[in-house]
């Protein structure tokens, strides 16, 4: 992980904080000389977390004999580990359910959650593992990383994982773009907030088991978690069928599991699902889980496991390849010193953006800013001091735009900003800010400090008391709105139509 993305994770606000009651209940779950009755204490203060022990233990999960009816009766039928290791459960995902950014689809996450919690719960199962809740916590909370990477860098999270539905790609697209993968970051904030080493080592070995140096016990403990991940795609990957054979592919390498096995295996999921998705109060019916396994089954009928295996190498080595040319083809729609968008971007763009807001009849503001005085940053610091500066404001301009925004380097020391959405009066708001918050931020060089850098605006909005005959139109009258902002003193926001009344 990058020094700055970790000081960003430190620094971050929205983060959330573990409840008091879960820290107490990691603290029990490390002493062994905890009592049930200690137990059952610590967790009655939480009324909401002790209905979910009892409903837990009421479930057909665990098929008790006879009901329960107190929490002391539901610590003795799950055991005190299990009690401890569900009750953390319980207080983690309660705690994370809330969305920490606006980039990531949370329904399709805790989805995916879910699912890689059922699978490794099951897997468990399967290869007589005892303390199947911990492969269940491991699982729910493998790509809590995820979400720290959507709470602090919202804009630029947004931008990897909105259409990336195979999560591997999505791990590659992560590796070439921040130089780190959510696996990293969660096994990062695991440790931060001290929880049991197991979930950092999950998080961490997720997608690459040989990659972290264990015994044999770890070892067999991140197999099951990367299968389990590979699996939980089966039912929210676009391509379920190849998700199916990659997952019975990596099934057989680590467990040695047949397909009539895998086929059973994928059943027992099944079955787990709804229970755990009520215990969770996630939104999950029959039909989600059941007509996804169903197809599986049939896939793996119709393969072989040597086509199986052919299928998952060729499948890998396409998504490695997708993964390298959607890098190729973002970076050559980036400016490479501000890495903003560049003209070539704004050609694939602007066009759909100005088509949409006609048909759809909603506001398209367009704005042009150029920085004042920017000859004489040069002459004063050079143009590697002028570089300099324009990386800086266009950081600047970056974090005060939002994701379905357009910003781009339209050339020299101008800057093209597009406002979906956003009326007259709106894009003066948003655009002023942008003003302030460039005029008001201090840049330093190697070779001094950049007296105040100021910016003037110029723009124009489409279908708010105005409509334009095309996309030159609206562009030139941001461009004539500019140049009055410079001739009426610089550091202004001028808008086109305030010129033509």
């Amino acid at each position: 992980m990058t020094p700055e993305l970790e000081a960003r994770l430190e620094m971050a606000h929205n983060l959330p904080s573990l409840p008091a009651v879960a820290l107490r209940v990691v603290e029990l779950g490390q002493d062994p000389d905890a009592e049930p009755a200690e137990v059952a204490e610590t967790l009655s203060r939480d009324p909401a977390l002790a209905a979910k022990i009892l409903r837990a233990a009421n479930s057909p999960l665990y098929a008790q004999r006879r009901r329960v009816d107190n929490l002391r009766q539901g610590i003795m039928a799950l055991g005190l580990d299990a009690t401890l290791t569900l009750a953390l459960s319980f207080t983690l995902v309660r705690s994370l359910k809330k969305p920490l950014g606006r980039g990531l689809d949370y329904r399709l996450f805790w989805r995916r959650a879910l699912m890689t919690g059922a699978a490794a719960r099951a897997i468990g199962e399967h290869e007589g593992k005892l303390n199947v809740e911990e492969l269940l916590l491991a699982g729910l909370l493998q790509d809590i990383g995820m979400l720290a990477l959507d709470a602090v860098i919202p804009k630029e999270y947004g931008g990897i994982a909105a259409d990336i539905r195979c999560h591997e790609t999505l791990r590659l697209s992560e590796r070439q773009v921040l130089s780190t993968d959510h696996a990293e970051v969660g096994a990062w904030l695991m440790q931060r907030w001290r929880l049991p080493r197991y979930l950092a080592m999950a998080a961490a070995g997720s997608h690459d088991p040989d990659g972290i140096g264990t015994n044999e016990s770890e070892h067999g403990f991140l197999k099951n978690m990367a299968v389990a991940s590979a699996v939980a795609d089966i039912w929210v990957a676009d391509d379920a069928d190849s998700a199916t054979m990659e997952a019975a592919a990596l099934a057989n390498d680590f467990f040695g599991w047949e397909q009539t096995r895998f086929a059973a295996f994928l059943e027992a999921i099944s079955e787990e699902a709804l229970p755990l998705a009520r215990m969770f109060e996630f939104e999950l019916t029959r039909r989600d889980v059941a007509g996804i396994s169903e197809r599986a089954r049939e896939i793996l009928t119709l393969r072989s496991l040597h086509m199986i295996h052919e299928a998952a190498a060729a499948q890998k080595a396409a998504r490695e390849l997708e993964v390298q040319n959607r890098k190729l083809r973002e970076d050559a729609e980036r400016d490479p010193l501000t890495e903003l968008h560049n003209r070539r971007h704004l050609a694939r763009r602007l066009q759909g953006e100005f088509d949409g807001a006609t048909t759809q009849a909603w506001p398209l503001t367009l704005a042009l800013l150029d920085l004042d005085h920017f000859t004489g940053i040069n002459e004063r610091f050079g143009h590697q001091g002028g570089d300099a500066v324009l990386y800086a404001v266009a950081g600047v301009l970056r974090r005060c735009v939002r994701q379905s925004d357009i910003l781009a380097r339209y050339g020299g020391e101008e800057f093209l900003v597009v406002l979906p959405g956003i009326s007259r009066d709106g894009a003066f708001r948003v655009l002023d800010r942008l003003r302030k918050e460039v005029s008001s931020s201090e840049f330093s060089l190697e070779s001094g400090v950049v007296p105040q850098v100021t910016l003037s605006a110029g723009y124009a909005t489409h279908m708010d008391r105005s409509r334009f005959e095309g996309l030159e139109a609206l562009i030139r009258a941001a461009d004539k709105a500019l140049y009055a902002a410079k001739e009426a003193g610089r550091d202004r926001v001028l808008s086109w139509h305030t010129l033509e009344t």
